[in-house]
């Protein structure tokens, strides 16, 4: 595993260096977010008693899954999928391309890349094996629990309104769209396409607790406040309210 720690590093190095001063922190909160999703899976591995096999292909599929932020920001100045190309499927081309992994068996690397290229689905295909979805549920619990960790400071204005970590959306304090909060309603995860501000941003953050797979990132998301922190973000009124306990009882589940 240090030897491909080693391997992400000096991968992602160069798009570091090549960035200019407003970029480099955009590419530095992908770095950063890739070691803190691994470490993420690390615990969810340890909760579920897995293999080691299997622990170390899910923790470096954890890892290698944002490989396509990097040549994706560097072509298009985005992170938006919508706007640019679908960052798993290239993250997989990516590893390819560049033969990463060359050093696994093929079984392990193909479980890998299957997981980097649907980690960022809104679903799951039902046809894949057994070992590819309990890899790419674990590297979408433990993207997701660091993902909102990476917005709140965004969202709470502890740190300036950069338009890349929030998607270009914007403050609109007591507008919410109604498809988004809907999906919160009805116990299922929001779409990105769907959101106008950031009270949508923020619902869809919450929404996550109806799409996470493992009792570690449940109880991870009550433990960090998450529920609590984006509930008090969002405008004070008996709907949003209502949102509170059905949250807390699933991820309590």
């Amino acid at each position: 595993m240090t030897h491909l720690k080693t391997v992400f590093s000096q991968f992602v190095s160069p798009f570091l260096l090549n960035a200019n001063e407003k970029e480099r922190p955009d590419i530095q909160l992908k770095i950063d977010h890739s070691f803190d999703v691994f470490e993420n899976s690390l615990n969810i591995c340890k909760s579920l008693s897995l293999p080691a096999e299997l622990t170390e292909t899910a923790q470096i599929a954890a890892l290698y899954h944002d490989t396509g932020r990097f040549p994706q920001y560097s072509k298009y100045r985005t992170f938006k999928d919508s706007e640019s190309c679908n960052h798993g499927t290239l993250g997989a081309r990516t590893v390819l391309k560049y033969k990463l992994l060359n050093g696994l068996p093929n079984k392990q690397r193909n479980t890998i890349l299957g997981a980097i290229a649907l980690h960022n689905r809104s679903t799951l295909p039902s046809y894949i094996s057994d070992e590819l979805r309990i890899c790419t549920e674990i590297v979408r619990d433990s993207d997701k629990i660091d993902i909102i960790k990476v917005l709140i400071p965004h969202l709470t204005n502890q740190e300036s309104k950069n338009e890349v970590p929030l998607m270009g959306l914007k403050e609109k304090p007591d507008e919410i769209t109604p498809a988004v909060l809907q999906a919160v309603k009805e116990g299922r995860q929001g779409a990105y396409q769907a959101m106008q501000c950031l009270n949508d941003f923020r619902l869809l953050l919450l929404s996550w607790a109806y799409d996470l797979n493992f009792e570690w990132s449940r109880k991870e998301m009550i433990k960090r406040g998450y529920v609590e922190t984006l509930m008090s973000q969002l405008p004070d009124t008996d709907q949003i309210h209502a949102l509170r306990n059905p949250i807390i009882e699933q991820l309590n589940s």
